[in-house]
């Protein structure tokens, strides 16, 4: 063991340590000369072997000294470390720390490090991590929100279109006055000239409906699940909502469905939930096999929402209006997807005093039973 005034005790010290052993009265003796910093922060510790006051220090350190007892005492592991913390020094300062305990050949030990500036910048790097990670989720948000706007413009916007030129080429079968032609005629060129601009944006944007109206390709459950857990879990973790994940997540059954298109309509689904959902609730995910399909349940603990909104909240006679409530409209996209791969999306409210939102995918082919 190193004497006092040793290279190893000077490198540990410029190095940013402070080490304590412990006496057979149970107290943490300070061994070799205190750091600056260390002196700063408790003015008693001023030559080896002074003790290191516990009772003036934080209770988050007195509190991991209970962990490393068990570790001094035992047979276990050989270390345990308890994470940054920070220390007040007298004058106001914080000093972030953190402790290991170990064993010295059989001697029980503790090593207090001052976190310095590599901790710092280590920890704007996750900052700027975590920041980046949520602005690409909300990114990633805005590109979902256009792609419910697209399926709202193929699914409503051009369907309702053609019933009125039906109707407009019907009422233009009969006879009327000059005038009232006139206007039919003006009115069949504005319908036509508002289908052909629906039409040119639906070519403009066809990559991204394809995946939505071309009914095919397969999605692997695991796959999935892990991909939007790593597209919201930022979101969750800002707000304060805890997202629990059911234990298939290595999962390997296909469904008939783009794998592309059940990410988005589960990660719009889950950003819908999460807008609801109280601070410190918890939002739960849970799968049920049955012999041809896949259910998906999404369970909050948000407040209930109406019988009326739980009614026609996927109905296909919601229109695009501005009227409609801003969740209906953002689940159309979900809606859309499921019944065209054959599935279902429906709501029931009450369900452990929360709400519940199923999916319902049908297995692919080779799958079912």
């Amino acid at each position: 063991m190193a004497a006092p005034e040793s290279p190893a005790s000077a490198a540990l010290e410029a190095l940013g340590f402070a080490l304590f052993l412990r006496a057979d009265d149970g107290s943490l003796r300070l061994h070799g000369q205190p750091p600056v910093w260390l002196t700063a922060l408790w003015p008693y510790l001023t030559t080896t072997g002074d003790a290191l006051p516990i009772s003036e220090a934080s209770p988050f350190l007195e509190n991991f000294l209970i962990d490393a007892e068990e570790l001094w005492n035992g047979n276990g592991a050989r270390r345990v470390s308890s994470g940054p913390w920070i220390e007040p020094n007298p004058s106001g300062e914080e000093v972030t720390l953190d402790a290991t305990a170990l064993r010295i050949d059989v001697a029980p030990a503790l090593l207090l490090e001052r976190l310095g500036k590599g901790f710092e910048e280590k920890k704007e790097m996750l900052q700027r991590a975590r920041e980046t990670t949520i602005a690409h989720q909300r990114l990633n948000s805005e590109t979902q929100k256009k792609e419910i706007l697209l399926s709202c413009i193929a699914e409503e916007m051009n369907g309702a279109l053609a019933n009125v030129v039906t109707a407009l080429r019907l009422i233009e079968m009969e006879k009327h006055s000059p005038r009232a032609q006139q206007l039919l005629s003006l009115a069949m060129r504005a319908t036509e000239e508002q289908q052909g601009l629906i039409n040119k944006v639906l070519t403009v944007f066809a990559s991204e409906l394809e995946g939505l109206y071309d009914g095919k390709g397969v999605a692997t459950i695991g796959t999935v699940l892990d991909r939007v857990k790593g597209h919201t879990k930022a979101a969750f973790a800002e707000k304060d909502v805890e997202l629990v994940w059911p234990n298939e997540l290595a999962n390997a059954t296909k469904l008939a469905i783009d794998q592309e298109q059940l990410v988005r309509v589960m990660t719009t689904l889950l950003e819908c939930v999460l807008e609801c959902a109280p601070v410190k609730s918890a939002v739960a995910l849970d799968l049920k096999a049955r012999p041809d399909e896949v259910l998906i349940d999404i369970q909050d603990e948000a407040a209930l929402l109406p019988v009326s909104l739980g009614g026609s909240l996927f109905s296909k006679e919601l229109t695009t209006s501005s009227a409609a409530p801003a969740l209906q409209m953002r689940l159309q996209f979900c809606r859309v997807a499921m019944e065209k791969c054959g599935g279902g999306f429906t709501i029931e409210t009450g369900v452990k005093s929360g709400n519940c939102f199923r999916l319902r995918i049908p297995k692919a082919r080779a799958q079912e039973k």
